[in-house]
């Protein structure tokens, strides 16, 4: 098991440490006479495919570290998600145009053929489609994450009926909205009146309540693992 590591980011990290230190590697290599090692880092086609999973990498574990951390909600985390979709999209349509903005490693190498620069804009459309299915359970509770995201936003009339009344009343508090600009959503949440807004609050507890990513169970894992690797009673 690999409950303590997050493996995506370590693979990410070790890809762009190689490249900066790929000339030191080939000059290591000559010396030591690995002609065959030096061949796989020299070879054009090979140092291109390197170059475009390093940068793709980076971007992926930019997503990743923004998805780690305490207090985010299934909220956060789909918004993330979907502008890394967007990302995706945008990726494969500059490369479509040999335009490598995005891909600076890529970027830097002499020239780019036609053809691997449609393997990879296959790739990123696959990726896009992988993305677009693994996650597509957040796309089935959008409307009850919007209630829990903008609920003075929210169209009171496209919600189910049980809701409706609580949300009229919401948005029709002029200092209720204000305390929502003001605080974090969960403390907002927390002083509504459960007199008021049963519906609202139970509603808030069941999205809230969702594990938003597995950094809160791998964090525990860690802890767990420190405790016992350190202060072993005798």
């Amino acid at each position: 098991m690999y409950c303590t590591k997050v493996r995506w980011l370590s693979a990410g990290c070790v890809f762009e440490r190689v490249w900066q230190l790929k000339d030191d590697i080939v000059s290591f290599l000559h010396e030591e006479q690995y002609s065959a090692e030096c061949e796989m880092l020299e070879d054009t086609e090979r140092l291109s495919d390197f170059a475009f999973f390093t940068d793709l990498l980076c971007h992926m574990n930019n997503l990743n570290v923004k998805m780690q951390g305490k207090n985010q909600f299934n909220d956060d985390i789909w918004a993330y998600l979907q502008a890394f979709k967007l990302k995706l999209h945008i990726f494969a349509g500059q490369l479509a145009k040999n335009d490598l903005s995005h891909f600076p490693r890529l970027n830097s190498k002499p020239s780019v053929n036609e053809e691997k620069l449609k393997n990879y804009e296959d790739g990123l459309k696959k990726l896009h489609f992988e993305f677009q299915c693994r996650f597509q359970d957040f796309s089935a509770i959008q409307a009850e994450l919007d209630i829990f995201i903008l609920p003075f936003n929210v169209n009171w009339e496209a919600v189910r009926s049980d809701l409706q009344f609580e949300l009229i009343e919401l948005q029709s508090n002029n200092h209720l909205k204000q305390l929502l600009l003001n605080m974090p959503k969960l403390e907002f949440y927390k002083s509504l009146s459960k007199e008021s807004f049963p519906i609202l609050i139970s509603h808030t507890q069941k999205i809230s309540a969702m594990f938003s990513s597995s950094y809160i169970c791998k964090q525990v894992f860690s802890i767990m693992n420190f405790r016992k690797n350190y202060f072993k009673i005798d």
